[in-house]
């Protein structure tokens, strides 16, 4: 592992600017990115990404000296750069990870690509492996893939996760010329 840390703004222009294929826009990645970034904690905090795919964010959060770890469907060689990878079907029961495992739980770009009745589930499951049920994550509210589950609203969407969670959430939404993504996160402890 390479023992160089880098800060947050270096380590996330970098995040995007690999994975500009992945964005349309983006100017607009970054915003999205900028949301939930004052949400981390200090490193070394250990970190549960899940959908982490081809592992460009999880590698960015190493770079920030974070601990990370991703998580899957999709086998792949993620056991380097300093993070760890499993290898998970969200479809098949809980996370295969104990309570209050890690100090945050993120997801992004994943969490429509579950029928309904797992994507709440996968909201319990973020909490219940999360200390302190630190989360934050995104919902799209269009059909941008023949992947996607679960399409509905950005209503549905916040009251799923306000309903599920036993902590405050804040959200905001991101207009896109594709359709709109829910964004959410656990309120910080000083804005209740």
């Amino acid at each position: 592992m390479k023992n160089r840390l880098v800060n947050k703004q270096e380590a996330l222009y970098r995040t995007m600017h690999n994975a500009h294929i992945r964005y349309r826009d983006f100017n607009q990645g970054m915003r999205r990115m900028r949301w939930w970034l004052d949400s981390l904690e200090d490193p070394p905090s250990a970190i549960l990404e899940i959908g982490c795919g081809n592992g460009i964010l999880s590698k960015a959060l190493v770079m920030m000296g974070y601990d990370v770890t991703g998580l899957d469907i999709v086998p792949g060689p993620y056991n380097r750069d300093g993070y760890h990878f499993v290898q998970h079907n969200l479809h098949q029961g809980p996370l295969p990870f104990q309570d209050d495992e890690f100090d945050c739980c993120i997801s992004f770009d994943c969490i429509e690509h579950l029928e309904p009745k797992w994507a709440r589930s996968l909201i319990y499951e973020m909490e219940r492996v999360t200390r302190g049920g630190n989360i934050i994550g995104t919902a799209a509210c269009f059909k941008s893939s023949i992947l996607h589950e679960t399409i509905e609203n950005k209503e549905w969407w916040m009251e799923m996760i306000s309903q599920t969670c036993s902590k405050e959430m804040e959200y905001t939404l991101f207009q896109q010329p594709v359709g709109d993504t829910v964004l959410f996160k656990t309120k910080k402890e000083t804005e209740l």
